[in-house]
């Protein structure tokens, strides 16, 4: 069978292959859009997504603490021109153990007052999207064993 994934949920769950603390904020910064996720002990627990040319350092900054601690909503990221936001639950930006940054545009993050680190699992940032997709097979083909 096939698995279809996208790749910016692809290069999240390859960011949090580079060392992810157990609660963690990975962030894609595509050349279209750009997608934050936090995730809990491997489960996405929130997530926006943004077009990337409308993003600069200060206002990631800003999404990325109020999606960890519950305030950024859908209306606000979709009046803004985003795709929208969706939070099932929150633990607080405070409680990150790490922010992992990935993709192409990555560099919008390096004014960013955030304490962040830009991923590169096995040492190749370039293929974080490819591992996130190989991991997710794996775990896939594991859970039918």
């Amino acid at each position: 069978g096939a698995l279809l994934m996208d790749t910016g949920i692809a290069a999240i769950r390859g960011a949090i292959l580079d060392d992810a603390e157990p609660s963690c904020l990975a962030v894609n910064i595509g050349n279209g859009h750009t997608l934050a996720g936090v995730v809990v002990d491997g489960r996405l627990i929130s997530l926006f997504e943004h077009h990337t040319h409308r993003m600069s350092s200060s206002k990631l900054d800003d999404y990325l603490k109020r999606l960890c601690d519950g305030g950024l909503d859908f209306q606000e990221v979709f009046d803004d021109g985003g795709h929208g936001c969706y939070i099932e639950e929150t633990i607080g930006f405070k409680n990150m153990g790490s922010i992992l940054v990935t993709g192409p545009n990555r560099s919008i993050m390096e004014s960013s007052g955030l304490d962040f680190r830009f991923a590169a699992p096995f040492g190749d940032m370039m293929l974080t999207g490819c591992f996130g997709l190989v991991d997710a097979c794996l775990s896939k083909r594991k859970n039918r064993v």
